[in-house]
């Protein structure tokens, strides 16, 4: 027999303490009835409240009976009838259970159990009722709870043993007996509390442990020793004033939940229904808690699908117990989305509280972000929120700790919002552990003397629990613990922020130091909501300019629209951190959305006078929805014949993304207006305008020299006499990195991706495949581990670009596409776009806070110049880039496993474009480009007359949203008009209209009047100010 090292020892005071407390918790119960004639009927939920059952009815479920199915939803139903001996007591409903569970008795919702909670208070001693009729429903999601708890993770994702429950009588004595032990065991088990305090507790609670005869039978005798226990422990310490209390706590319910996740949208409705509820009833029997619940849409679910419950959230606000916060839709990521999208998070989300609550909510509130755009602070504040709420950055930071807790974040345009960061997670349970290490790591105690401790289950709701408030009463009373109250949370914000001088300024984004990989993951929804944002916008420029004319506008199509968008933006679901029916549904809704926008614009158009072009039309006209006039090289869908020709421009037929059409080079459309193109037939061939001999091309614009592998060793451009390829090293590197993050696989990326390269095999070396008058194109195509990627590289005769479309069949298991770009520039520092403004951001890595910041996220475009000369590039869809040195490298694709194995597996189409510059990047027309890049010009048949609304004065103002005030009456002209300054400038704007102005009113995002007069109307012209990257909106009456 092999020797087994067994260690022998005596059982320690806290083992002692822990196991008495054990057996004490045994007799909480004094009552029990077990529960038997339970019916069942089984399915799954399909759409939001709607169900595919597996049987035409109930059946019966015995004790012992597995029930659930993974991802599955029961319903459960039992009539019974109390006994003689329960009649006169308060009776609780005991069900243990890994599902969660929403319950009604007698027609009427009366509470909710999860993993986190098993017994519900079913009736009070004076309730006479003798018979219930409970009706359970309960939702089994497919996946354990986040797998990072091996002892539960058995209970979750799989069919459960029934165990019909229980009707139980709690003894009130003995449960207040466990809740004192439960929190003095975890105070004399933390690391911060004073050793003498720690000895004193466990000293007191080990003898006031004596006082209970742990084998007596007699109820009444137990309870004697259960109150000389509490006495004891009331007298020794709860009472005990000998240590002081340093420091100041807030306590906040409340119960982060994520719209989809590990779960789709649909069962977040029954997860936020059952949320409300538990904290509902707790509020029954708990006078003085006060619960803050988040985002418009969950409230908007409970007042479509448990109108019951929303009455009493309703009821709960005005007496101010159940707390707005989070003015926003939903809690969405905060770096992918656009400007304009925050701004309609913030406008959907604040008037629909408005609406039904009768309040503007001063607060946004984003516990569970990955890191916050710089552009959040103007956008807040424009939406009635001054306060700022996050917590990622100070508790899940890889490399820095961050440095502040309470403190003023300063945008990018200068505004300021009050924030708070607090230090430890917002997912907590009121220990005191917890609070004193709240405390401990609060890092403002110089500026503020309290610090914020947010409690309550998340991510699946669930929120605070009996135990949590049992406990919070207690804190006060434990030696040495800092001082606790229990607040709402804008009273914290409001008390310890508001008018406070003293608070350090944060003047930057809040980058989060991890889930780098969500700029990635998921590549297709990020590109359907580039997409979409940039249609939404048009739609609805169109759709209000037809307005002005008699047209009626879509109010209800657009705002679903924007709300099916708005939702998909949530924090697991664009950043691509969930499973795969979440993708599904996302993606459903995304063809939903673009199917209407397409009905709505076809409509409008034709109400315009801008008909879709007949195959035999000889002439079009192109319609330019951007604010500057636009040159760039073209495409217009369509069959056309290889001879047809543009008047006055370059043409060449070939395809865009799988599309049939032609390319158009050397015409300008004007900017907000329309441009004819007439149709004809070339009468001559071409005319050679490039040379390619063994790899060495030769264009207008450029000497280069190609590989077979499609990379490009030299780029020189002949017009500016520069090479932009880093001497001995390539641009266009396509890397294949081994990519395997850990835990958090559709979250990271780690620092150290570079180590691990794939090779990538060449299957079809670069060859010439196209030449025209408009480009000359070059096709590659590679095999990887498991996928196809194809890349089309083209050069233009008029116009300065490189572009490189990619087709990729993706077939990758934790994989990392980067293209990698090593240039010719000496740059410390590159600039990104954020969507309404630019930010700046060190190449190098001095610093652990540069070197935290190897992967972050632009939009539309990226830059790296030196003094008089400059590089971009730029994209349709990525969002995730890295720098280093002289290097730009765009990631293209992922392929994580968790929580999905096939995570982004499919056909990707994508093109990134390099633009070099002499001008300084805010003058070269890069902005202009990427904008360009992503917003399709539009084409009609002949118009009767040219489509013109409006002319902007500057390139750096850009129409961020042409709209109908959203409750705007019939009949009233009027429109909102958004801006924003793109480039840094401070100056004068001016828009003029083709209709003379009656009014403008300068309005907030929420399009609420303001009282600033910085601007004036002449006739059919608009003049006003604007400093750097100020987001300008006003309403316009004609």
């Amino acid at each position: 027999m092999a020797h087994v090292k067994v260690a022998r020892r005596s059982m320690s005071k806290e083992e002692w303490i822990s196991l008495r407390a054990k057996w004490i918790s045994s007799r909480v119960i004094k009552k029990s009835f077990h529960l038997e004639g339970w019916e069942i009927r089984e399915g799954r939920q399909v759409t939001e409240m709607n169900y595919e059952f597996y049987s035409d009815d109930y059946k019966k479920i015995q004790d012992g009976e597995m029930f659930f199915s993974p991802d599955g939803t029961v319903f459960l139903r039992n009539t019974v009838t109390l006994p003689e001996e329960l009649k006169d007591e308060e009776v609780w409903f005991q069900f243990t259970t890994a599902s969660e569970m929403i319950i009604k008795v007698n027609g009427t919702w009366a509470g909710g159990l999860d993993p986190n909670r098993e017994r519900m208070l079913l009736k009070k001693a004076e309730d006479k009722t003798t018979t219930f009729l409970l009706e359970m429903e309960g939702y089994n999601r497919s996946k354990p709870d986040d797998e990072r708890n091996p002892e539960t993770s058995h209970l979750r994702g799989c069919r459960q043993v029934f165990d019909g429950g229980n009707f139980v009588v709690i003894n009130p004595e003995i449960q207040a007996a466990v809740y004192d032990l439960k929190i003095l065991l975890d105070a004399m088990q933390c690391e911060y509390i004073n050793e003498d305090v720690i000895e004193l507790i466990t000293r007191e609670t080990y003898a006031a442990l004596n006082y209970v005869d742990y084998e007596e039978t007699d109820a009444n005798l137990y309870e004697v020793g259960i109150r000389k226990l509490k006495e004891h422990l009331r007298t020794t310490i709860f009472e005990n004033k000998d240590y002081g209390n340093i420091g100041n706590v807030a306590l906040v319910a409340h119960s982060h939940l994520d719209i989809a996740y590990y779960w789709r949208k649909i069962h977040t409705v029954q997860k936020n229904a059952r949320t409300c509820l538990i904290q509902l009833r707790l509020m029954d029997r708990y006078p003085e808690f006060k619960y803050c619940h988040t985002q418009a849409y969950t409230y908007e679910m409970l007042e479509k699908h448990f109108p019951e419950i929303f009455e009493e959230v309703k009821a709960r606000i005005k007496e101010g117990r159940f707390e707005v916060v989070g003015g926003m839709y939903v809690e969405p990521d905060c770096n992918l989305p656009t400007a304009e999208s925050i701004v309609r998070q913030c406008m959907y989300g604040q008037h629909y509280f408005r609406e039904k609550f009768d309040i503007t909510v001063d607060n946004c509130w984003l516990p569970d972000v990955f890191g916050n755009s710089w552009i959040l602070p103007q956008i807040l504040q424009k939406s009635g929120m001054k306060y700022f709420v996050s917590n990622k950055m100070s508790t899940w930071n890889d490399t820095n700790k961050f440095p502040h807790n309470n403190f003023i974040w300063k945008g990018i345009d200068g505004t300021e919002v009050l924030a708070c960061v607090p230090p430890t997670h917002f997912i907590s349970w009121n220990t005191p552990e917890q609070i004193i290490e709240n405390w401990e790591s609060f890092q403002d105690k110089e500026s503020c003397n309290e610090t914020l401790n947010m409690f309550g289950y998340g991510d699946g709701g669930s929120g605070a629990t009996e135990e949590m408030l049992e406990f919070m009463e207690r804190l006060p009373n434990i030696p040495s613990l800092p001082k606790t109250r229990h607040i709402r949370g804008d009273e914290f914000l409001r008390e310890n922020l508001e008018g406070n001088d003293k608070l350090s300024v944060w003047d930057g984004e809040l980058y989060l130091e991890m889930h780098r990989g969500t700029f990635t993951t998921r590549g297709i929804l990020k590109k359907y909501n580039r997409e979409l944002e940039i249609f939404l916008r048009d739609v609805e420029m169109l759709s209000s300019i037809a307005a002005l004319k008699g047209y009626e506008y879509p109010y209800e199509i657009i705002d679903k629209c924007w709300k099916k968008v708005l939702v998909n933006q949530f924090h697991d679901i664009l950043p691509g951190t969930h499973i795969a029916p979440v993708e599904k549904d996302a993606l459903g809704e995304y063809k939903e959305v673009l199917s209407d926008l397409t009905k709505v614009f076809e409509e409008v158009s034709a109400f315009l006078g801008l008909h879709h072009p007949e195959g035999t039309s000889k002439r079009l006209t192109a319609v330019n929805t951007l604010g500057w006039e636009r040159k760039e090289v073209f495409f217009i869908p369509g069959q056309f014949d290889v001879k047809t020709t543009v008047e006055g421009a370059f043409t060449q037929k070939g395809t865009l993304k799988g599309e049939e059409g032609l390319w158009v080079s050397g015409k300008k459309i004007p900017a907000l207006g329309s441009q004819e193109l007439v149709l004809g037939e070339r009468q001559e061939d071409n005319v050679a305008w490039y040379s390619f001999i063994d790899g060495k091309l030769e264009t207008p614009f450029y000497r280069a020299h190609l590989h077979e592998d499609g990379t490009l060793s030299s780029l020189y451009v002949k017009t500016d006499k520069r090479e932009l390829v880093e001497e001995n090293k390539k641009i266009n590197e396509l890397k294949i990195y081994k990519d395997n993050p850990g835990m958090y696989d559709a979250w990271d990326v780690l620092e150290n991706y570079k180590e691990r390269e794939d090779q990538i095999e060449v299957v079809r070396p670069l060859a010439l495949v196209e030449a025209g008058e408009v480009y000359v194109a070059f096709e590659v195509q590679f095999k990887l581990k498991c996928s196809i990627w194809k890349q089309t590289i083209k050069f233009y005769k008029d116009d300065n670009k490189v572009s490189f479309e990619n087709y990729v069949d993706w077939q990758e298991t934790n994989r990392l596409a980067k293209a990698e770009f090593n240039l010719n520039i000496l740059s410390r520092h590159a600039k990104c776009d954020t969507s309404a403004g630019t930010i700046v951001r060190e190449t190098h890595k001095n610093t652990t806070w540069q070197q935290a910041r190897f992967e972050v996220c632009t939009h539309k475009w990226v830059d790296l110049s030196e003094h008089g000369y400059g590089v971009a590039l730029l994209n349709d869809g990525k969002y995730g880039v890295s720098f280093d040195k002289t290097q730009i490298g765009l990631s293209l694709l992922r392929s994580p496993i968790r929580p999905d194995l096939n995570s982004d597996k499919g056909i990707h189409t994508f093109t990134y474009v390099l633009m070099p510059h002499k001008e300084i990047l805010e003058d070269a027309g890069i902005i202009e480009a990427a904008w360009a890049l992503n917003t399709p010009l539009r084409f009609y048949s002949e118009s009767k007359e040219a489509f013109e609304f409006m002319q902007i004065e500057g390139n750096n103002l850009h129409i961020q949203a042409v709209k109908r005030p959203q409750y705007a009456k019939a009949g009233e002209k009027k429109l909102i008009l958004r801006l924003v300054e793109l480039k840094g400038e401070r100056g004068i704007g001016k828009v003029s209209f083709k209709l003379p102005i009656y009014e403008a009113v300068k309005v907030n995002l929420l399009e609420d009047a303001l009282e600033e007069k910085d601007y004036s109307i002449d006739e059919n012209s608009l003049e006003f100010k604007y400093s750097p990257f100020e987001i300008i909106s006003f309403e316009i009456a004609f």
